[in-house]
């Protein structure tokens, strides 16, 4: 039987032919996605839209999101939209993107009267002061029948921590490939026009994802009527008590919930945190599509995707499917798997993650479920299934090779065009330098997981990280302590990665003090606000020297 890539190949001169058949019979949504299909974009915005679209000083680290060009902006409260009357995404880092209205060009035909705006949260930090940041278009927010091939929205993932372009690819085709509902993906070469600024400028390669959707749900499930949520600002199911309007904001419904789906949410995560042993074990299968989680769980422990349901405790997906009344999960934003997510968890700990608990402290839905034997065994036989299947490593390096034929010389004139427009440097993501190449993460993940699966190994538990923002994964009895600050030292994830002593503890908190105390002698009145305004927004983040691992080579 041929496989995936080869299919994807073989449709790849298909591909022309798709804008001819559009107006007599509008081509099927899977015909914008490939593995290797780049499709040629262009953006334009009036020039009071493009200003509009920066969102202000502020948010996440203080704000440095004004328009491209230019220095930095000083920090600033929380940001707003300029404009009241205007809509605006507000994203899991306090940040507000405006949106604004431009137009959309592919295959010579012009989509007008769209709506844009920036998107993400950690992948959008490195391009605050750069043209280039992921996009999110709707074709249909101020025309309910535009349609891209049978598109509404396209998201353009700009990968800016991703030095080579081709983790989300790889990635959501090995989720499908194990059976895990996952969106699809190609390529784009975007060009923008802001109207006296720019002048179809050329921003480079994206990767194009398809929206989680009801027409997305329909084709994996059958069904699109279901609960669809994208919780945040939490790790772990939290239970809040029976009042669905206190889910609303950690949970993110996508629509409004119907008594009934409101009722089943509460009582899963009810059961999950404090459902007793006979009753979980009981009842747990009519709530969660088991197999299929243990599928999701499977997948994301051998990508060491760590920015997920179960380290951060976001970039997923849940969805109610009406036709089971039973829970699955989805991923979304791989740009930091395969190793690729420095910041928290060391790249040795990512290679040789635990399959059995790849997260830190306690995950209570995998711990739980891992606790009943019938669950554990089928999880194990799911884990050998997936390495024998799609996680090996000739379909790994195949798909690199292919990847790379196909992006290689777009990344090249990307980054010469980027170079001449001499932007601001903008954050230090300099720890980035640290992550593996794309070949020795999967030579080395691959004889962990054999080594795992063959009984040989354990490989490594994260170790305890900061809570960002939210309650401890799976309620009381997570990782404990404040998040680290801007200022810290040795934050307390460097301290439990060396092992630091309670005497040793004690003395660096009493330098510490030492140190914030010349850090406030030291600045002004303002910059102290300004300092402190910066602290409570940002929810951490490893800071301060701590031991520098090994570094890998360079991608």
């Amino acid at each position: 039987m041929p496989s995936r890539l080869a299919l994807c190949l073989a449709l790849i001169p298909f591909a022309a032919t798709f804008a001819a058949d559009e107006k007599t019979k509008p081509a099927p949504a899977k015909d914008i996605f490939g593995q290797t299909k780049v499709w040629q974009f262009h953006l334009s915005l009036s020039a009071k839209e493009f200003e509009a679209m920066q969102p202000a000083a502020g948010g996440f680290f203080g704000g440095f999101g004004g328009p491209p060009g230019g220095p930095p902006k000083q920090p600033a409260p929380p940001p707003k939209a300029s404009d009241p009357n205007r809509d605006v995404h507000k994203s899991v880092f306090n940040m507000d993107f405006p949106i604004a209205k431009g137009e959309f060009s592919a295959e010579g035909k012009t989509y007008k009267d769209v709506a844009m705006r920036y998107k993400g949260n950690g992948s959008y930090l490195p391009t605050m002061t750069k043209l280039k940041r992921n996009f999110k278009v709707e074709l249909d927010r101020y025309s309910d029948d535009q349609r891209f091939h049978g598109h509404k929205t396209i998201n353009l993932n700009a990968s800016a921590v991703d030095p080579t372009r081709l983790r989300e690819a790889i990635g959501f085709g090995i989720y499908r490939d194990a059976g895990v509902a996952a969106p699809r993906t190609a390529f784009a070469e975007v060009t923008l026009t802001a109207e006296g600024k720019w002048d179809k400028e050329y921003l480079g390669l994206y990767t194009v994802i398809e929206q989680v959707d009801r027409a997305f749900l329909k084709n994996h499930f059958k069904d699109g009527t279901g609960l669809l949520l994208k919780p945040e600002r939490m790790r772990g199911l939290d239970y809040l008590g029976d009042d669905w309007d206190k889910y609303k904001a950690n949970y993110n419904p996508k629509h409004e919930a119907t008594k009934e789906q409101a009722k089943r949410t509460i009582d899963f995560v009810k059961l999950v945190n404090v459902g007793d042993d006979a009753q979980f074990n009981k009842e747990i299968g009519s709530y969660l599509d088991v197999d299929q989680f243990l599928r999701y769980m499977g997948v994301t422990a051998m990508l060491s995707n760590m920015d997920s349901f179960f380290s951060l405790g976001h970039n997923y997906y849940m969805y109610l499917n009406p036709k089971t009344n039973k829970f699955v999960f989805m991923p979304w934003d791989l740009d930091l798997a395969l190793a690729g997510f420095p910041f928290i968890f060391s790249p040795e700990v990512q290679i040789d993650l635990s399959l059995s608990h790849p997260y830190p402290g306690e995950c209570k839905l995998a711990d739980r479920l891992l606790a009943i034997k019938d669950v554990s065994e089928a999880y194990q036989k799911v884990l050998k299934d997936i390495a024998k299947t799609c996680f090996t490593k000739e379909r790994l390096i195949k798909d690199i090779e292919v990847l790379e034929g196909a992006t290689k010389e777009i990344i090249a004139r990307e980054t010469k065009t980027t170079a001449a427009r001499k932007e601001a440097a903008g954050i230090d993501f300099s720890a980035f330098s640290r992550v593996p190449d794309l070949r020795t993460f999967v030579d080395k993940r691959i004889a962990s997981v054999t080594s795992q699966l063959e009984g040989k190994s354990k490989g490594q538990i994260p170790p305890a990280m900061p809570n960002f923002g939210g309650p401890p994964p799976g309620g009381p009895g997570g990782p404990a302590g404040p998040p680290p600050r801007i200022g810290d030292i040795l934050p307390g994830p460097a301290q439990d990665m060396l092992r630091l002593t309670p005497e040793q503890r004690k003395k660096l908190a009493e330098i510490q003090k030492g140190v914030d105390k010349q850090v406030e002698e030291l600045l002004t009145e303002e910059q102290r606000a300004t300092l402190k305004r910066i602290r409570e927004s940002r929810p951490g983040g490893p800071g301060g020297p701590g031991k520098e691992p090994p570094k890998f080579p360079k991608q």
